[in-house]
């Protein structure tokens, strides 16, 4: 009976450092995805700079065009010329591309997540992965957003190329840019708050994995 006994305990003992050693493995496969996601995403990062000095362009070119006190077509074809709207856009197209691939990348943790043994571990990994979709939901919206904006801002330049002068139509385009303006900056703060929430809980699930 004893010897049962025994080796009942010897199984048991062999299955904890068995599961012990599994989560480790996860840990390091989930910290080797973050990195290349992380890689990945520094060309978005890139792409951002790239992105706010064309942004900052158009922009440019946006307020002068609407503060002009006349309604000569030549003098606004003139001011928009150099308007790199479709430059933007490219530059936006890539941004989001490159946050897609880090993405993707990262998204491949969940079959990694699923073979965490400890309950604790596989809950706090489980808060990353959650996060982790939380914002990318978030930068879909941003980016979606910007490309409105942009051709909200391209209609109205079309208008005033084209000579159209009537008031309570390009008020109420300078509305719509306005208010897509302050939703970016909404959801930009929105992204802000989840990444770092995100990575805080990447932090600590490193750390319970003994890789902190």
């Amino acid at each position: 009976m004893k010897k049962i006994i025994f080796l009942a305990m010897i199984v048991g003992l062999f299955t904890v450092v068995t599961g012990c050693q599994s989560d480790q493995e996860q840990a390091r496969e989930i910290h080797k995805k973050v990195e290349e996601s992380a890689s990945l995403e520094n060309r978005f990062v890139a792409n951002q700079k790239d992105l706010a000095a064309s942004r900052k362009k158009v922009n440019e070119s946006y307020q002068k065009v609407i503060s002009l006190e006349n309604t000569d077509v030549k003098t606004i074809k003139q001011t928009l010329y150099d308007l790199g709207i479709s430059t933007e856009s490219k530059e936006l197209d890539l941004a989001r591309e490159n946050f897609q691939n880090a993405y993707t990348a990262l998204l491949s943790i969940e079959e990694n997540i699923e073979q965490i043994k400890d309950d604790d571990e596989k809950k706090t990994a489980e808060k990353v992965m959650t996060l982790m979709k939380d914002r990318k939901k978030l930068m879909d919206s941003y980016f979606d957003i910007y490309q409105k904006q942009l051709n909200s801002q391209s209609k109205l330049f079309e208008n005033l190329e084209q000579g159209n002068f009537k008031l309570d139509t390009l008020e109420e385009q300078v509305k719509i840019i306005n208010d897509e303006s302050q939703k970016m900056v909404d959801v930009v703060e929105q992204v802000n708050q989840v990444t770092e929430e995100y990575n805080e809980a990447k932090s600590e699930y490193f750390e319970m994995a003994g890789l902190g």
